[in-house]
């Protein structure tokens, strides 16, 4: 058996192939109805769209066969891709490239082939339309001709379905981008006055004497509170507008991105008396944004010395048997309600409490945690009783 030659080209064609995300796609009724018509024009049972992975070829669409894909070192389209034409098997047991293939002495027990290579919009042969009988078989002029059509036809079919799921990324875009300016508005709107207002009303009251450095003295607290308020949802702000750019999954160091945002609370944590333990011990990289993980760690990290007082906050990382990495940050704070609890785990609702020092928060900095986990495909977990502390964790790929 003579196992397909690899195309010289091979690196940039299955880059070709995957950028179109059609691989262990969905089955679709136009390439199904291409596969039945080729079927029909040549007179056999079995017709395929196959495309040509790293190691197997996978059938998008798949008359006759009870399997999805086979090895792609025993495909008969393995060969066909590396031609531009109808690649032709009469009889393949009288083909010593083909006689001993187990496609041919097995189940489907392929005597006649034919392939027509369907081509990328740039030019790169990512799989074929084939036909296939058990039966030795020739083809006429005319049905040789209709399969090269039906080939095209199936480049086009990609092509086509490729624009579309741009075109349905970019409405998704447009339409995230919307509901994000309907949110800053009312943010803008609501939360940044806030804080403004706040200070405004106390510095233009008659209750403070300008003259008086004991009154005086009074409004620094409220004033350090509110600047720490408009500058957390300033930075929430920046952090979400950022987001809508394209996210850049690289390795990424867990231990050395936690230590570095543990190193940004260290002031806070003495100042609350409150022990940092951020000794994670495994070199342990996953894959992610690195910039989303940053703002993940400051925020639950952040929340976790808001809400404890004298205790301790620690983060912890395992290493699962499906190839994830676990992150936890756990504190010994005061807890959540139940009834706050599940108000928090209502992923729609932005909830915003005051820490142990009467620390203000905006509520937006969870949402943005949560949303930039989704991009990640994994999701916040909390569990925390009222009193004992708590625990957000989340899960992430191994790289």
């Amino acid at each position: 058996m003579k196992k397909p030659d690899i195309p010289q080209n091979e690196n940039e064609r299955l880059k070709e192939l995957r950028s179109l995300n059609i691989l262990d796609s969905e089955q679709e009724k136009d390439f199904d109805e291409l596969v039945e018509l080729a079927s029909i024009i040549c007179g056999v049972p079995i017709s395929l769209v196959t495309l040509i992975d790293a190691d197997r070829q996978w059938f998008k669409s798949n008359k006759g066969l009870s399997t999805d894909s086979t090895p792609r070192d025993v495909s008969f389209c393995g060969h066909a891709i590396n031609g531009e034409d109808v690649f032709i098997i009469e009889n393949a047991v009288a083909d010593k490239r083909f006689y001993d293939n187990p496609l041919v002495t097995d189940d489907p027990n392929i005597r006649f082939y034919a392939g027509m290579p369907i081509k990328s919009e740039n030019g790169y042969n990512l799989g074929t339309l084939c036909v296939i009988d058990s039966k030795p078989k020739k083809l006429s002029e005319t049905q040789i001709k209709a399969l090269k059509i039906l080939g095209g036809q199936a480049s086009k079919l990609i092509e086509l379905r490729d624009k579309k799921l741009k075109l349905e990324s970019i409405n998704e875009k447009l339409e995230s981008l919307n509901q994000l300016n309907s949110q800053i508005t009312s943010i803008i709107s609501h939360d940044l006055k806030g804080p403004i207002n706040s200070m405004r009303a106390y510095l233009n009251s008659n209750y403070i004497d300008a003259n008086n450095p004991e009154e005086l003295a009074q409004l620094f607290p409220l004033v350090k509170n509110n600047l720490n308020s408009l500058n957390e949802l300033v930075e929430n702000l920046l952090e979400w507008s950022r987001s809508t750019n394209e996210v850049n999954l690289t390795e990424v160091n867990v231990k050395e991105t936690v230590l570095e945002i543990c190193s940004l609370f260290e002031g806070n944590a003495l100042d609350k008396g409150i022990e940092l333990k951020c000794g994670i011990g495994d070199n342990l990289r996953v894959k992610a944004d690195l910039a989303m993980i940053r703002f993940i760690m400051r925020n639950l990290i952040n929340n976790a010395i808001k809400f404890t007082e004298n205790g301790k906050v620690e983060v912890d990382i395992e290493k699962t048997e499906v190839h994830q990495a676990i992150i936890k940050v756990i504190d010994t704070g005061v807890g959540i309600p139940n009834d706050l609890l599940e108000r928090i785990k209502l992923k729609d609702k932005k909830v915003s409490t005051k820490g142990t020092r009467n620390e203000k928060g905006t509520g937006l900095g969870l949402q943005l945690v949560r949303e930039f986990l989704s991009i990640h495909k994994t999701e916040l977990n909390i569990e925390s009783e009222e009193g004992e502390g708590s625990t957000f964790s989340f899960a992430l790929p191994l790289a």
